[in-house]
Order: C-alpha cells, then structure tokens, then sequence
C-alpha cells in the first residue's frame, strides 16, 4: 500500500473516523474510505480523467497471453481450473500501487490475471454465471495488515493525519510496509509476485499462489530506475523482442499450527510449504502500445471473489477486498460511460485485417491513385528510440541520426487543420544549451528522417507545430531523391522550407522529372518541441528506384558486414521496428534507411 497514495487526497477534507472494533463494520469502513473518499476525491474533487481505480492505480501495461496447465499434474492439485492439459486464454494487467502521476520507484507492484471461457458457477454473487476467473498477486509474500480491523484502522490514521503515531503501535505493519517501500524493481516480467491472502483448494485444502518468471528478454538499455514511468518502458521494450513465460504455483498450507488462514499477515515460509509449479503463464511476442490495449486493460475488472467456490479466498482482508474492488469498479465504469459485468469473449490479440492487402507497387498514372493520407490514428502510442525506425502506412519514421527519441502519441494540444490527435511528437527534455567553459555553446544537431521507401512521391503536404526558446532557433525541413549508392549523392529536389515558431501546413512539390523518397527534419536544442501530422501524399506517374521492399511487420538486425547486394540481414523479431545502420556511433552509414 502505498503512503502516497493515501495522502495524495487526504488534504481536500478529512473523513469521520469509521467504526473499526467490529469486523463488518471495519469492512464497510475500508470500502467507504477508499472508494466513498479516496476514489471520489480523485474523480470530483481533482477531476480525474477517465475515473481509474481505488488502488493499483498507475497501469504499466496490459498484455494478452495463454495460460496452460501442466500436463502432468499430481492428483493431489487437480483441484478448480486445474486440470491436466487446460487451456485458457488470459488478459494480464501489471500495475503499481501509486498515482498514474508519480514515478515507478519503490511501489508496490501487482498482476491482475483474467482467465476466459471457464465454466462453473463464481463465489462472487453478481458474476455468479460468468466465464472468467481472475487472479490478483502482488511482490509482497504477506500482506501488511492482519485482518480487516487493523486494515480499517490503519487507513484511518493515514486519512487522518496520525499514521506515524499509529505506525508506532504496530511495528509488524510499519516493518512491512518499510520493506515494501524500499525495494527496488527492475522489471514487473522478471519481479516475483505471491497472492498474500490464503485461498481454498477443494474441500479441505487451503493454498496461496505465486508467480516467478521462466524466461524473459533482456532489457534492450540499461534500466534507469529513477525515470517517472520505466517499469512500463521496459515491460513494452521486453515483450517486443520474444515472448515471456512465468510459471504458476500453489503453496499447500502444510502446517496449521504455523501458516494461519485469518491472519494475511502470516507468512507461509517456503522452506516448510514448498510452492509446486502447476502452470505456465505464457505472454507472446507482442507491442503492448497496440492501439486500445491499454484502455483495454484499464477497462477491465479484477477481484479475487470472481473465482470456483472451491478456490474462494478466505479471511477478513479478502472479504474486504471483494467489496471494495467491487465498488470501485462500478464507481469507475459508470463515470467513464462502460459497461458494468464480465466479458464473455477475450480481446483478440490482434488487430483486424483488411480482406485483401492492398498494393503501392503497381506505377499507376499520377492522379489516378488519388492522395495517400496518414494521420496515425490507427496506431498505438509507440515511442521510437535513436537509432530505431518504425513503418506507418507509407511513411517509416527514421531516428537514426537523434540523440533523442521521438513519439506517437497524443498531440499536445490540438490546432484544427494542422496537428489533432495522434501525431508524430518530439519534446525536448534537456532544455537549451549551456555555455561551457569557454563561454561558447555548443549546438548539437539532431535530424528526423522521414522516408517513402516503397514508391517516391511528387508533391508531399503535412501539419507542422513548433515551438522553440529562442529567436535563433529553426527547423529546417529539405525533400531528397535517395542514391542508393551513396547517401552523400542524394539529390535536393524541392527549395527547403525553414520554419522558426508556431503551426503551418508544410507543402512540398518535387521538380519537374524529379522524386521525393526522403524528408529530413535538421534543427538544435533550442528547439523546445515540434509535432507532425496529416501526411497527404500525392504519387509521383512512374517507380524510377529499386530500392529494397521491407516488410513492415518485421524487426531486422543491421550485421557487421552487409550489403544490399546479397540483402544479408538476420530476422530477429516480428515488430515493424528496426535499428538502423548509420545511428549515433556506428561506423556504417548506408543511403537505403
């Protein structure tokens, strides 16, 4: 539970101090503060958009994945949904305990897990018909307070003002919480998760679940664990790269005495009740920055009560959850417009193709095709790194020569007729240059590169925002015919448009017999931000280049010696994202990307 997160919305008004002695009354007062207080607050009085939950607020990504049981399951586990050999398909959201609008460091972090298309009735009363169970597990093996009471208090003195006094009293609870704030994630992939409350398992059994990953990819760059939201860079920058697998165990309590089924704070030492491996959690290659699959995840409900009757959780913290996750989700699905119950049917994990691909390759006569426009609405967020590229639609976006990443996303603010809506962003985040010693300053040259790798086109027409710090500052956009041959011999074929502040539509148009196969964005550090959009290209009558075809839905490696010649290039993944020769500090520079 994150402190934070408690105080984030008790300075707007303190709530009257809930009835804690009975266990009811606790749990209703728990439900009262986070949902009646802390989610309203949130929702009203900070004018939250769109409403998110009472807790594990920040999502860091959510991923669809498989969820297969073993084959060879003892007898003793075949209990619920665990039956040798099945199969379900999953929706998976990683998520911190903390505002969307704080840094990743030392929060809490959890998984949400929903199963589809498994039958029999659920424990919880409203989706008692439902085909999907969930799991909730989290990287804490106990939770932090014993029982409902104690959880009813203690968010009362937070709310209240007097946690620290209370946190004195009870040194088991400020043990935890002070571990749990102290440590240090890496990656939500590779972080083992524990369900904390007990559940049943059949008749007389009673289990907790843990989480540990199998294998994962490494991480493309060093983890910078101080940046505002790098558990979710590395999750999408792990699963672009190969699929991960997570395995899934029981712990059977096998000593009463000891591993207590009221207290959520005792712990099950796994030394003396060893977890069993009983599934995998399969999580395929995949761009969790697809368009809707995050507002999917955000969408969707989880609550450990939405289970088999005979994998119900049991004890005070869990009866708390289930109310409190129950109203939390109606509060927040009615304010955003959604509908209230379980989904029968997952997500497809991918989007919908067209019945027939349509082709760029056939040399039609200029003005019979008609423009091409790409305003990348149908994309996802995607953040493109220096030295990668990423394909969309007719244009690829090249950060080859950058020092700084570029985006699609969500255009800062919309200017009718120029930028709205997804755009292609880049923001400076460093600010303008400094003198050095010398008293001189150095203004680092950055450039975008924007090419047309399948036909060239003759006229090309485009929304530019700009803003900048200085007067001095300009952005500098030039239209070339490649040389495949070398890059140093591509061919300026439109007078250059040099722009220092504010919005205009960019209108490019080739000389005459001339193509234009390459835009080049040149500007500095003085440059504060610029957002692109509403590309219309317009074909040039004839194809006059035989550049390489690439394939938009694949990942290629640049190798130590290639050429375009033989086309040796080593497929290592299958995402429309590349690095690309010729980046910051490679010795290769090539004209074709």
């Amino acid at each position: 539970m994150s402190k934070d997160n408690m105080k984030d919305s008790s300075a707007i008004h303190a709530p009257p101090t809930p009835e804690c002695q009975e266990m009811e009354a606790a749990i209703e007062g728990i439900r009262k503060m986070f949902v009646d207080k802390v989610q309203h607050d949130h929702i009203v009085n900070n004018r939250q958009t769109p409403a998110r939950r009472a807790a594990f607020i920040k999502q860091h990504g959510s991923a669809y994945g498989i969820f297969q049981v073993n084959n060879n399951l003892p007898a003793q586990y075949q209990v619920g949904i665990f039956k040798p050999g099945a199969s379900y398909k999953a929706w998976l959201r990683y998520s911190s305990d903390t505002p969307h609008t704080l840094p990743d460091k030392n929060t809490t972090v959890g998984i949400g897990i929903k199963l589809f298309g498994v039958a029999g009735h659920k424990a919880l009363e409203e989706d008692v018909n439902a085909t999907t169970l969930d799991f909730i597990l989290q990287n804490t093996q106990v939770f932090f307070a014993a029982d409902a009471i104690e959880m009813c208090e203690f968010k009362a003195a937070a709310l209240n003002g007097t946690l620290d006094e209370w946190l004195k009293t009870h040194p088991e609870t400020a043990r935890i919480l002070a571990e749990m704030g102290s440590r240090t994630v890496k990656s939500v992939l590779t972080e083992p998760l524990w369900s904390c409350v007990p559940f049943k398992f059949g008749d007389y059994d009673y289990c907790k679940y843990k989480l540990a990953v199998q294998t994962v990819a490494d991480p493309i760059r060093t983890v910078d664990i101080n940046a505002p939201g790098y558990l979710g860079r590395d999750m999408q920058e792990r699963l672009i790269q190969q699929e991960a697998r997570l395995d899934f165990y029981v712990q059977l309590r096998n000593n009463p005495h000891k591993q207590s089924i009221t207290s959520a704070r005792s712990l099950w030492e796994e030394e003396e009740a060893v977890p069993v491996k009983v599934a995998t959690l399969i999580i395929p290659q995949q761009n969790i920055m697809a368009r809707g699959q995050a507002d999917y995840g955000e969408s969707l409900s989880y609550n450990i009560w939405r289970t088999l009757p005979e994998m119900a959780p049991v004890g005070s913290i869990a009866e708390a959850r289930k109310v409190v996750y129950r109203s939390s989700a109606q509060v927040r699905r009615n304010v955003n417009g959604q509908t209230i119950g379980e989904p029968t049917e997952p997500r497809p994990s991918s989007a919908p193709v067209p019945p027939y691909n349509p082709s760029l390759e056939v040399p039609w006569p200029s003005g019979t095709v008609g423009d091409v426009i790409e305003d990348f609405q149908s994309f996802g967020e995607y953040e493109i790194r220096p030295g990668f590229y990423y394909t969309y639609g007719p244009l690829t976006i090249s950060a080859r020569d950058m020092m700084h990443s570029v985006w699609i996303t969500k255009a800062q603010q919309d200017v009718a007729g120029v930028v709205d809506g997804m755009v292609i962003q880049y923001i400076n985040e460093e600010g303008r240059p400094v003198p050095g010693e010398d008293g001189e300053v150095e203004h680092r040259v950055q450039i975008l590169r924007i090419l047309l790798e399948k036909i060239p086109a003759e006229r090309i027409r485009f929304g530019l925002s700009m803003k900048s710090n200085s007067n001095d500052a300009t952005l500098k956009i030039t239209a070339y015919q490649r040389d495949k041959e070398d890059e140093k011999k591509n061919k300026l074929v439109a007078d250059p448009v040099i722009v220092s502040q504010g919005n205009a539509v960019i209108y490019l148009e080739a000389n005459k017999d001339e193509k234009i196969d390459l835009l080049t964005l040149k500007f500095t550090e003085e440059t504060e931000s610029f957002e692109l959009d509403n590309f219309v290209v317009t074909y040039a009558a004839e194809k006059t280049t035989d550049y390489p075809l690439w394939q938009a839905n694949k990942l290629y490696h640049y190798g130590d010696r290639v050429s375009w010649k033989n086309k040796n290039w080593q497929l290592i993944s299958s995402a429309n994202q590349g690095w690309e020769p010729g980046a910051p500090g490679s010795s290769h520079f090539w004209a074709e990307i």
